[in-house]
């Protein structure tokens, strides 16, 4: 797979510088029996380390979404963008109001949410589990599965975006995914604008690929991800976006000095 398919979940790896979740039980078909122990066999992590299992419970989640994830064919929604790979600065509509009240709130609920789940070590222990290798200009995924079946919620999103930019693992922004049959009303006004990632191949929580075409071709969990929704927000004060607070990549987290045009997810020129 090529770096140009920057903010993917799933992409070579380079080198880049609170309120509780509703209760919420989803009620489509029947969570599949698992094949063998509800953990799976660990596979290789980054740099070749060992994966702990996930929980049975974090499993049983992956197994939902799998059972119950579809495509957005026949849904009046097939010109989602169904990539997420744009690049650079993307410009707000002014609010109503009504709407700027609700945003702010929204806003600042999710920001302070980032103290409680600014270290790995925190997100670890609430329950999110390093997903995938790190892209320029996003970081690496920290996933929550048992996050993804319940609605929006501005203060604990089912994915943290985390980045060594500056020498040590940090929490960098949220990255909301929910799963919905229609793009998700998430926050107010209209400059929040989802995507989704289709035919996600999941082994032991990592995403090993993506536009895998079918269940046949994944050795774990394959996930149709037509009705898996996802937002990028950089909720985290010390690193704004300059691109916009709902922008793609962040060019702070942008590859620099010598390295390739194409991997370097910055098409700023000065």
């Amino acid at each position: 797979m090529s770096v140009v398919v920057a903010t993917t979940l799933v992409v070579l790896a380079v080198r880049d510088e609170g309120s509780s979740p509703p209760s919420y039980s989803p009620s489509p078909p029947a969570r599949p029996t698992l094949s063998g122990p509800a953990a799976v066999l660990t596979r290789p992590g980054v740099n070749g380390s060992t994966r702990p299992p996930l929980t049975a419970a974090a499993q049983r989640a992956v197994e939902y979404l799998a059972a119950t994830s579809r495509s957005l064919e026949g849904t009046g929604h097939e010109d989602v963008d169904s990539d997420g790979h744009s690049f650079g600065p993307v410009e707000e509509t002014a609010l109503s109001p009504a709407d700027e009240v609700r945003f702010s709130d929204q806003w600042a609920r999710a920001v302070r949410g980032t103290a409680a789940l600014d270290t790995v070590e925190e997100a670890a222990a609430a329950g999110y589990v390093l997903s995938s290798t790190r892209a320029p200009g996003v970081g690496v995924h920290w996933v929550n599965w048992e996050l993804i079946s319940r609605p929006f919620d501005p203060a604990r999103p089912s994915m943290l975006l985390f980045s060594s930019a500056r020498g040590v693992d940090r929490l960098v922004g949220f990255s909301y995914w929910v799963q919905a049959d229609r793009e998700p009303e998430g926050f107010a006004g209209p400059n929040d604008v989802w995507h989704t990632h289709s035919g996600l191949c999941v082994v032991n929580g990592w995403v090993e690929r993506e536009e895998v075409a079918d269940a046949a071709q994944c050795p774990g969990s394959w996930l149709a991800g037509g009705d898996l929704w996802m937002l990028h927000a950089w909720t985290v004060p010390d690193f704004s976006n300059r691109w916009g607070r709902f922008a793609q990549a962040n060019p702070a987290l942008c590859p620099t000095g010598r390295v390739p045009d194409l991997a370097s997810c910055n098409p700023d020129t000065g």
